[in-house]
């Protein structure tokens, strides 16, 4: 017996602990998930609703966008699209539109492309200047985060908005779709992604009191983030998972809305994916930070889950490592086979294949029951199955790149590539028509 065998044994049984472990986790958020607790209670009666959408160069999508959250004639609704210092025809977009219920705060240089944090800072700064808002009391101002290529269900704010009938209620977020599925195999995997996370992980944690914001579909108390300070959102990568945590920890309680989703383009090359994802990873490794806030201040049942979540890029780094290992390792065997030593044990094989295949298949069939595909049988299923393990990897490469821009000390990232979309049919009829406003800072 050599070092490489005793090194290749050690990390099969690393790894065969990590994925039993994994696998336990993930039957218990699945359970977890299926219990259901009745939403009791009646939103306030003043409850007014602002969509703030933070815009860099979005002319591809915003005007569809707008329109989509304005088909409601509902007059407690307002959208407030913040022009984080666009160089392309965001801003002339929105003048265009002609309804009084949409606001346009423009942010130019240098205060400008300060990241999402900063321009959704702006805008809470901002909706104290308005009358309307001023107006109401801040436990009654719900603001939606909606990115500009988000669409909301509907009836997602008659969805939310009963949750808020609790005053401890500070977030609620809802799931997250990918619309473009039906057109891409990397978007469909993407989707399965969300699917997975929202339906499983989300509502799991809901019954921990541990449930995340993101930062798309994201609804929040105006008084709960003015209770973080004058910058509620950090300066983080991922100012979503920053500020849900921090509301957490400062004693108010977030929900997850099952019942409405948000649909966001999902990106179609794979370069886009890997430097979205190694963005998330890099601003999860900033929410370390947070770690002796969550030790000091975490409920004691949310605390356990905290902290899995926090440190997941370290798991996910150390799984990448013993995957490494592991193919090594086989690499080692089947090279000794051939070169004329004992055939390999077959059951290696076939183990190794099981506890990869296993939770893949169960996160296939989850996925199932949300996407119902004609045809969707059993080989569909399979395949599905053995496509999201490879999908899996992306955030492999993913967390080494980011480590890699920790180490070099770089922060910046360009946004997320955008694919056009046409406005939608229906023309929008505005509470009271408006001329577009004349050129200038905000409308």
């Amino acid at each position: 017996m050599n070092l490489l065998d005793t090194d290749g044994r050690d990390a099969r049984l690393l790894a065969a602990t990590m994925i039993t472990f994994g696998m336990v986790y993930l039957f218990a958020m699945l359970v977890l998930s299926r219990v259901h607790r009745p939403r009791t209670g009646t939103p306030p009666d003043g409850i007014f609703f602002v969509f703030v959408m933070p815009c860099l160069n979005e002319e591809a999508v915003i005007e569809a966008s707008l329109r989509r959250l304005l088909l409601s004639p509902a007059t407690n609704r307002r959208a407030l699209v913040v022009d984080d210092g666009s160089d392309d025809r965001t801003s002339l977009i929105v003048r265009g539109v002609a309804d009084d219920r949409v606001w346009l705060l423009r942010r130019e240089p240098p205060d400008a492309r300060r990241g999402k944090g900063a321009a959704l800072n702006a805008a809470v700064a901002h909706l104290a200047t308005r009358p309307e808002i001023a107006a109401c009391d801040p436990d009654d101002v719900i603001i939606a985060v909606v990115d500009a290529d988000g669409r909301l269900d509907p009836h997602s704010v008659e969805a939310v908005a009963p949750y808020f009938a609790d005053p401890r209620t500070a977030g609620v977020q809802t799931g997250v779709r990918i619309n473009n599925r039906h057109t891409s195999l990397l978007a469909r995997l993407q989707d399965m992604e969300f699917v997975i996370y929202t339906d499983v992980f989300q509502r799991g944690r809901g019954q921990l009191d541990n449930v995340g914001l993101g930062g798309n579909g994201q609804f929040v108390r105006l008084s709960a983030l003015r209770s973080l300070g004058g910058d509620p959102w950090s300066h983080s990568l991922t100012e979503d998972l920053d500020l849900g945590v921090r509301l957490l920890l400062t004693g108010w309680r977030n929900q997850f809305c099952p019942q409405a989703d948000v649909h966001q383009q999902g990106v179609v090359r794979l370069g886009w994916l890997l430097r979205q994802r190694s963005r998330w990873f890099q601003g999860h490794l900033q929410s370390w930070a947070l770690m002796p806030r969550v030790l000091r201040q975490a409920r004691a049942r949310a605390l356990p889950d905290m902290l899995f979540h926090l440190s997941s890029p370290l798991l996910i780094l150390l799984a990448s490592l013993l995957t490494a290992a592991f193919v090594l390792s086989t690499v080692g065997v089947l090279t000794s086979w051939l070169a004329g030593g004992p055939a390999p044990d077959p059951r290696y094989f076939l183990g190794a294949y099981l506890m990869a295949a296993g939770p893949a298949l169960v996160c296939a069939l989850i996925y199932r029951s949300r996407e119902p595909l004609v045809g969707f049988g059993v080989v569909r299923l399979a395949g599905y199955a053995h496509l999201y393990m490879l999908y899996a990897l992306v955030w492999f490469v993913a967390g080494w790149w980011a480590m890699g821009r920790v180490v070099s000390g770089r922060t910046s990232w360009h946004k997320t590539a955008r694919t056009p979309e046409s406005a939608p049919p229906t023309p929008l009829q505005p509470v009271s028509a408006a001329p577009a406003a004349p050129e200038g800072p905000d409308r």
